[in-house]
C-alpha cells in the first residue's frame, strides 16, 4: 500500500513566507484528495493568536486529545508547548480522521519543532532552518548617533548596529567617540529561503570612519580560529575593555591631584569616573578571577579582579553586586559584575574604574592594551586573499544603503 504523507504547508516555507501568512485569515486549511491512495493527508495552519494555547488549537480543529499528553512529552526535551509564543506558526499534518501525522512549530528564525507519528508514537527533533546565505552590503552615513543613522528601526539593523559596535568595543567608544560625517561599510551575510529575504547573519568585513581614522575588520573562520582581525592579522580583541558600561560622560579623569567633591581636598583620582544612571550594567572589563566582592570604604561596594598575571581592574561605588561574583569566582569579558551606585564616598550615581598593571595604578583612558592572538602563520595567505577581496567590495560602495524594505519580497 502507498502512504502519502504530503506537506503542503511545511513550516520552513511558513516561515519563509511570514508575511504572507499575517496578512490573511491566520488558519489556512488545504485539502488534499487522491483517489488511489489510500490515506489523504492534509494540513492545517495558523499563527499563533493572543492568549491562545496549544489545547485551545486542538479545540478549533477538533483533533484527538488523547495525543495531547504524548505531544507534550515528547517535545518537552526541545520546546515547552505549554508557553506558546503569539506570532509563531504551527502546522498539523492530519488524516481523514482528523489523526495527527505531524506537528511542526516555528521556535524562531533559526529553527522550527518537528514531530512525526509512527508506528511506537510521536518522534520529536529541533530542525535548523538552512538559508541561503549570500555576501550583501551596506553603506551607512552617520549623524551623531549609530542606531538612529541606520536606515530602518527594524530590529535587524539594530542587531546590526550592537553587533558592529561589539567588533570596535576596543577601539571606538560608541557612546562618546562617534561624530557627524563618521561612515561605516559593511559586507555582511544576507539570509534568503528562495527569493524571500529573512534578514542578515554574521558581518563578514566592516570599514569604520570615525573622526577622520579609518578601522578595519575581517571576520576569518578556520580550523577553529574564529573572530575579527585588522588586516595584518592581528585580534581586534583586547585583554581588556577599555570601558565596562554604557554611561552618559566622563564625569572625572585619571589625575595626580584632583579636588575631591566630598573631601573637599586635592587628592589624587586613580581612575576614571563614568557618570551612568543608578542600576546601569558593569561587565567584567576582561577574563579573570574575583580577587574581592563587598564593601570596600570610600569606594563603596566593589569589585576587584585578576586578569592573568599582570592586570587588575577595580569597579567602585556599585548599588548591587551579583550573588555569583565572589572571591574566587570566575568571569569572563562581558559578564555583568555589578550595577551603578553611589556608595562609599559619592555625590551622584557613577562607576569609579581603575587598572592596576603590575601593581601600578594606569589611565584606563591611555593604557595600551594588548591584543588577543594573532592569525596563525600557517593561515595567513588564505586571511590575506580574504582581506583583498573585502577591500575590493570596500572600494565598490559609493552610494547609501538601500533599506532593506526596498528588498525583494522582503519578509522583514
Amino acid at each position: 500500500m502507498k502512504r502519502i504523507l504530503l506537506s503542503i504547508i511545511s513550516v520552513p516555507a511558513l516561515i519563509a513566507s511570514f508575511m504572507i501568512i499575517r496578512t490573511i485569515n491566520p488558519v489556512q486549511k488545504v485539502p488534499l484528495e487522491n483517489k488511489k491512495a489510500e490515506i489523504n493527508i492534509y494540513t492545517v495552519a495558523g499563527v499563533v493568536q493572543p492568549g491562545e494555547t496549544l489545547d485551545a488549537i486542538f479545540d478549533k480543529y477538533k483533533l484527538d486529545r488523547k495525543e495531547l499528553h504524548e505531544i507534550f512529552t515528547k517535545a518537552k526535551g526541545f520546546y515547552n508547548l505549554s508557553r506558546l509564543s503569539v506570532g509563531s506558526i504551527y502546522s498539523f499534518d492530519l488524516n481523514s480522521k482528523h489523526g495527527i501525522q505531524r506537528l511542526q512549530y516555528g521556535i524562531d528564525d533559526e529553527s522550527y519543532l518537528d514531530l512525526v507519528k509512527t508506528p511506537e508514537g510521536f518522534n520529536a527533533e529541533k530542525v535548523n532552518i538552512e538559508y541561503d546565505r549570500r555576501a550583501g552590503s551596506l553603506f551607512i552615513n552617520i549623524a551623531d548617533n549609530l542606531i538612529l543613522s541606520m536606515p530602518s528601526s527594524h530590529k535587524e539593523y539594530l542587531r546590526l548596529a550592537l553587533e558592529l559596535s561589539d567588533i570596535f568595543a576596543w577601539d571606538i567608544d560608541f557612546s562618546n567617540d562617534i561624530r557627524n560625517g563618521d561612515s561605516v561599510k559593511l559586507i555582511v551575510e544576507e539570509l534568503w529561503i528562495g527569493e524571500i529575504f529573512k534578514g542578515y547573519g554574521n558581518i563578514l568585513a566592516a570599514e569604520f570612519l570615525n573622526d577622520g581614522v579609518v578601522y578595519k575588520a575581517y571576520r576569518f573562520e578556520d580550523n577553529g580560529y574564529t573572530g575579527y582581525y585588522d588586516e595584518e592579522g592581528k585580534s581586534l580583541r583586547k585583554t581588556l575593555l577599555r570601558s565596562p558600561l554604557k554611561f552618559k560622560y566622563i564625569s572625572s579623569y585619571f589625575s595626580k591631584s584632583r579636588f575631591h567633591p566630598v573631601l573637599r581636598t586635592y587628592r589624587p583620582h586613580l581612575g576614571v569616573d563614568y557618570a551612568a544612571p543608578l542600576g546601569t550594567p558593569v561587565s567584567s572589563a576582561g577574563d579573570g578571577i574575583v580577587l574581592s566582592s563587598g564593601y570596600s570604604g570610600q569606594y563603596g561596594k566593589m569589585v576587584n579582579i585578576r586578569h592573568g598575571g599582570s592586570f587588575e581592574t577595580f569597579y567602585g561605588h556599585l548599588s548591587r553586586i551579583p550573588l555569583k561574583i565572589k572571591k574566587g569566582a570566575k568571569v569572563s569579558q562581558g559578564d555583568i559584575i555589578g550595577y551603578v551606585g553611589a556608595t562609599g564616598l559619592a555625590t551622584g550615581p557613577h562607576l569609579d574604574y581603575r587598572i592596576t598593571l603590575n601593581d601600578r595604578f594606569v589611565n584606563a583612558l591611555k593604557i595600551q592594551l594588548p591584543r588577543g592572538e594573532s592569525i596563525p602563520k600557517k593561515l595567513m595567505a588564505e586571511f590575506r586573499q580574504l582581506v583583498d577581496n573585502m577591500n575590493v567590495k570596500f572600494v565598490s560602495l559609493t552610494q547609501p544603503v538601500v533599506a532593506v524594505s526596498d528588498k525583494k519580497k522582503s519578509s522583514i
